[in-house]
Formats: structure tokens, C-alpha cells, sequence
């Protein structure tokens, strides 16, 4: 054989053998290629796209990865696509079965959606792997708490007092969930607890400020006391709950100059649209502070720090009507009539069921010229109305409809279940007593459907009360509607069917 055609024999062997080899490899890596995710699947609110982000992608080609789909299950939880999240979670459990961080994270995730029975059996394992870590425990006492067994919770709680040599986020994290369930003595302990363990700054303040709220929720003012320079001074909390209590409990007439610092500095941490309703309460208790006080200073001052903390909620929640009648009060006792009557009129436009808007604007403001017209000679009195056997808030909707159509008369609280329970408060020099009566009745039966009857309806006009200006028609609207400061303070926030201080962390290699 020539060197030539030895050549050309070599030449098509070798090319042979790549093809062969490119065949194979195709072979081996198509089935691969196939599972993994395409971009487009991958697009859309809430989801990462691969092409933008792959290093948080799981990757498919290689099953026994669970960090890739950790990473991934935590990336889905920080863009709230909580689906995504816990699906590739449950793929990390089950790649890393002895992974307490990955059972951790997943337990979270299971908690917030209310799967509190796949979070109990998440932290249950991982406790049994990290013993000593708060996390485990303390979830499962919040897994019972949700599913509304708070006895079991207690139970976990007090052996979480017991500990020994606890850390600080041990004992605070466990403190805070009795503040939330109202364990205040074993609350107190944990955080006494937390605060002999804290080595920073910061955990030692958190530790003050929660035991400054204890003091308060327990009348132990001595020792709140104590406490309230240093919480306020040295490390400003950002829970609602403590400023309102302490304006409450510790504000006298007199102390301007301390309340108009405890709201600078609820103003700089309270953010949120549930704040607003802090920023409504410290309003209202402004306000009370005004009418205790006997020097015209400090009442300008207190209505001054009342209007601000209206405009506070308002800013955080512009769309309660609410927030813009306390602030229309304030207005009007300042003499900036102006103001309160564009406030009044954005009450009329964003609530229609609302009646007193309109009964203020239509009786008692002389537009033209900016004024309130002289309730000397126009006595308004409260009048307790009642209805048996109205049961659907539908029918309240439209007999409230009618309420606004009789003169110089305002339905200012109402509850329409079984029993229609409502206020009314109308001026006698435009309406009787008897025409009220008589007017609400016939009215009333107007606007119920036909075949749909409800007796007796019952007007009680309570004389003994009256309401000699526009100022008090306000402030019974506030007591009526919200009842005392105090006693609304217990709805401030929402604390009891949700734990959300704690979070997924993101994972490493390095993870338990």
C-alpha cells in the first residue's frame, strides 16, 4: 500500500471515530438537556428568569445538588412566589434529609402558608438534629399557637424558660411570643432572661424596650419608669404598640415638650400602613391632653401635635376617611375652617354610608363665608335607635341611604347583624323628637325590600346628654365609633395568627 492511500485510510478512520464519539455524547446528554427548566417557563412576575440570574437556578444535571435548590427555594421566598419556593425547598429536604437549616427554611415556608402540620413535622426533625438551636422549638410552639392549641404552646414556652445558658436570641425570640399571646409574667422572665445573655448594644436595648412594654401592659409604672428615658433615648423601638402606651400612661397636661418628642420619634420608625393607626390613637390622646389643659399655650401646642399625627396616619393610609374626620376636629377647634371643610368633604366623597359629613357641611358651616354657624340656641342631643330582626347588612346599606335624606339627623354608629344597633344625633330645633320618630320609621320600611319586615324599631332620645358644640359632636363620634383610648389599644396590632420576625436564611455549603 502506497504511503498516499495508507494516508486517506488514516485520515477517514480518525474521522470515523469523532463521529461515533459526537453520536455518544449526544446520546448521553439530550435526556439531560431535556429536564432542564426553559427561560420562558421561568419568566413572569414573582419568578427568575435563567438568563438573567442562572447561579440560582437548581441545576437539573445534577440531581444530588440540594444547595442549587435551597438557593433557589430562598431567591422564590424573597420575590414572595411562595409556590416556587417551597416546591424546590421540599427537592433540598429531600436530596439533604439530615440538613437542619434546609428543614428550618421549609418550616418557615410552611408556616407562612398555614401548613402548620408540615412545619410541625420540619421543626420537629430539625430539633431533633440541632438541639441546640431556639429555632426549632420555638416554631413548633408557634405551629401550636396557630392552630389555636395555646396550651401545648405554654408548655414548649416554659421549657424554653427553663434552659440553662440560653442564648440572647434563645430567650428574646421566646419572649416575644408570649408578649404576643399576653404571657406577660412569663414573657417577663424570658426577657429578663435575654437581657442577662445579650452581648451588644442592640440586643440589650431590645431587651429594655420589651420590658419597658411589659411594665406597661402590667400597670407596673414604677419600673417602667425607669426604663422610659433609656428606650426612647439610647435605642428608639419600632413597635406601634409602645408609644401609644406610653403617651397614654405618662403624658400629663403639661408635658408638651415630651410629647412632642415621643412623636419625632415615632414619626422616624413607625412606617408601615398598620402604624397609621398608632399615629390615629396619639392623635386622640393629644387631643384629650388639649382639653385637660388650662393655659391656651399648651392647648395650641397639643392640637398642634394632634393635627400632625392625623396628617402621620393619613400620610400611611390615605384612603380611611376616618384619619381625615379626627384631623377636620382638630382643624375646626384651631379655627382653620377652611381646611376642616375640605376634610369633611373628602369624608362625603370616599365613604357614602357615612352620614355625618354631610349633616355637619349641610347644618352647621356657613360655606360662603367660612364659619361655623352658633350651636348656642341649637341644642343637639344623642338618640339610641334599635331594630329586631334586620339581618343582612345589605338592608343597614340602604336604610342608611334614607338617614342621610332627613334633615339635620346623622347615623354616626351602627352594627347590622340580627339586632341593628345604631347612634343618631340630630339638632331638636330642626327636627322633633317625634318627627324623628315617625320619620325613621316610615322611612325605614321604605327602604327594605318588599316581603322583608322588621319590628319594632325603637327611638331612644337620651336628653341627659347633650352636645352643646360641633367639638363634642366630634368626640362622641370618636368614643362611639372606637370606644376608650385604652381599651383600642388591644387592636393596634395584629400579632396573633402570624409570626413573621423570623425568615428563611439563605444557605451555604457550610449548613448544618
Amino acid at each position: 500500500m502506497s504511503p498516499k492511500m495508507h494516508c486517506i485510510m488514516m485520515i477517514n478512520l480518525w474521522i470515523l471515530v469523532n463521529l461515533i464519539s459526537f453520536a455518544a455524547a449526544s446520546a448521553t446528554t439530550s435526556p439531560e438537556a431535556n429536564l432542564m427548566p426553559s427561560t420562558k417557563e421561568h419568566s413572569g412576575p414573582g419568578k427568575i428568569d435563567e438568563t438573567t440570574s442562572p447561579q440560582t437556578q437548581p441545576r437539573k444535571s445534577e440531581p444530588a445538588d440540594w444547595l442549587a435548590h435551597a438557593t433557589t427555594s430562598y431567591s422564590m421566598w424573597r420575590q414572595a412566589n411562595l409556590y416556587e419556593a417551597i416546591r424546590e425547598g421540599k427537592e433540598a429536604c429531600r436530596l439533604a434529609p439530615d440538613n437542619a437549616t434546609v428543614l428550618m427554611n421549609l418550616a418557615l415556608m410552611l408556616q407562612a402558608t398555614d401548613d402548620c402540620d408540615g412545619a410541625l413535622a420540619c421543626f420537629e426533625k430539625a430539633g431533633r438534629l440541632d438541639s441546640d438551636h431556639y429555632l426549632p422549638v420555638l416554631g413548633t410552639a408557634r405551629c401550636w399557637i396557630i392552630k389555636g392549641e395555646e396550651a401545648k404552646a405554654i408548655n414548649i414556652l416554659k421549657e424554653m424558660n427553663s434552659k440553662k445558658n440560653g442564648s440572647f436570641d434563645w430567650y428574646y425570640a421566646a419572649g416575644q411570643t408570649c408578649l404576643k399571646i399576653k404571657q406577660n409574667d412569663l414573657a417577663e422572665n424570658l426577657i429578663k432572661s435575654a437581657l442577662s445573655a445579650a452581648t451588644t448594644p442592640a440586643q440589650r436595648a431590645n431587651a429594655r424596650n420589651s420590658l419597658f412594654l411589659i411594665e406597661l401592659r402590667g400597670k407596673k409604672f414604677e419600673q417602667a419608669k425607669v426604663l422610659y428615658k433609656k428606650v426612647f433615648a439610647e435605642f428608639p423601638p419600632n413597635d406601634a404598640e409602645i408609644y401609644v402606651r406610653a403617651a397614654a400612661e405618662f403624658l400629663k397636661a403639661n408635658d408638651t415638650a415630651r410629647g412632642k418628642e415621643l412623636l419625632s420619634c415615632a414619626i422616624k420608625n413607625l412606617k408601615t400602613k398598620q402604624d397609621s393607626k398608632a399615629f390615629h390613637l396619639l392623635g386622640r390622646i393629644f387631643q384629650d391632653l388639649a382639653r385637660e389643659a388650662s393655659a391656651k399655650e399648651r392647648k395650641k401646642l397639643w392640637l398642634a401635635l394632634a393635627g400632625e399625627a392625623y396628617t402621620q396616619a393619613i400620610d400611611l393610609a390615605p384612603k380611611l376617611p376616618d384619619y381625615f374626620l379626627a384631623r377636620a376636629d382638630v382643624l375646626m377647634q384651631e379655627g382653620k375652617l377652611g381646611e376642616m371643610i375640605a376634610d369633611l368633604k373628602t369624608v362625603r366623597d370616599m365613604s357614602k354610608a357615612d352620614a355625618l359629613p354631610s349633616f355637619i357641611l349641610d347644618n352647621f358651616i356657613d360655606e360662603s363665608s367660612s364659619k361655623t354657624i352658633s350651636l348656642k340656641s341649637t341644642k343637639i342631643v344623642k338618640a339610641k335607635l334599635s331594630i329586631e330582626g334586620l339581618s343582612c347588612d345589605c338592608h343597614l346599606s340602604k336604610y342608611l341611604g334614607t338617614m342621610r335624606n332627613i334633615n339635620g339627623v346623622a347615623c354616626v354608629s351602627a352594627s347590622g347583624r340580627k339586632v341593628f344597633l345604631g347612634e343618631l344625633i340630630y339638632a331638636p330645633s330642626i327636627i322633633s323628637s317625634e318627627e324623628l320618630v315617625a320619620k325613621t320609621q316610615a322611612d325605614f320600611f321604605k327602604a327594605l325590600p318588599p316581603k322583608k319586615s322588621a319590628e319594632p324599631l325603637c327611638v331612644k332620645v337620651l336628653e341627659e346628654e347633650p352636645l352643646a358644640s360641633l367639638s363634642d359632636v366630634f368626640k362622641h363620634v370618636c368614643e362611639t365609633r372606637y370606644g376608650p383610648v385604652l381599651s383600642f389599644q388591644e387592636s393596634l396590632v395584629d400579632y396573633y395568627n402570624r409570626f413573621n420576625d423570623i425568615q428563611p436564611t439563605l444557605p451555604t455549603s457550610k449548613s448544618i
